[in-house]
């Protein structure tokens, strides 16, 4: 008691007092010098309830590397690394650990599901290492036939009994509601070259939005 009043530059006994409770209205600079001392915290002296910190859901930083705009025939799907960003998205659900990243949406081939300025993000399939299944939201990308340029599009996927995949768009555009339909039954529709066409890339994880204001 003596050595914690002469650190604290307090009497013998009005540390005591403090410490036992008995002082009835110690200032609180003079309750912090004995708290330090002794190496505890203010409500240890006091009594006083300390509030818990509440759960903090973890945080995972996901790169924007692209956009998603069905429609838009591109020489690149991804987006310079100079422009590119990153959002903090909460490291929760399935798929832990696997690596992850974000396309923007473009357009409203998808804003039944989807809004235009949304984030979805995507694990690809080769690191899932199964195939997409009936119901599944998906990025595919799409070879133009007339030239080198690519669509990079999110779809719903059907399974059809035959083994056939169709590609829907879920959108209140009429000119987005005809599906992309894989017609040699597999997952990739080729070009007689071994070329695919259409790839199912990723699954969609999760989406994320910015709020925007009211539309009336």
């Amino acid at each position: 008691m003596r050595k914690v009043s002469l650190d604290a530059g307090l009497s013998e006994s009005a540390a005591k007092h403090i410490i036992y409770g008995s002082s009835q209205s110690p200032r609180m600079d003079t309750i912090e010098k004995i708290a330090s001392v002794l190496g505890v915290t203010v409500q240890e002296i006091t009594g006083d309830e300390v509030a818990q910190p509440k759960n903090q859901i973890p945080l995972m930083r996901v790169p924007v590397i692209g956009k998603v705009q069905a429609g838009l025939w591109q020489d690149a799907l991804e987006i310079p690394f100079n422009e590119r960003y990153s959002i903090s998205i909460p490291d929760v659900g399935d798929y832990p650990g696997l690596p992850r990243y974000g396309l923007k949406v473009a357009g409203d081939s998808m804003n039944r599901v989807f809004p235009e300025g949304a984030t979805v993000v995507i694990i690809n399939f080769s690191d899932l290492g199964r195939l997409p299944r009936y119901g599944e939201y998906v990025v595919a990308e799409r070879r133009c036939p007339e030239r080198d340029c690519f669509e990079a599009t999110v779809k719903a996927v059907e399974i059809r009994g035959d083994g056939s995949v169709l590609l829907w768009p879920k959108s209140t555009n009429p000119e987005f509601q005809t599906p992309i339909e894989l017609l040699s039954g597999g997952w990739e529709d080729g070009d007689g070259w071994g070329v695919p066409d259409v790839i199912i890339k990723g699954l969609v994880v999760a989406v994320y939005q910015v709020p925007t204001l009211a539309t009336f």
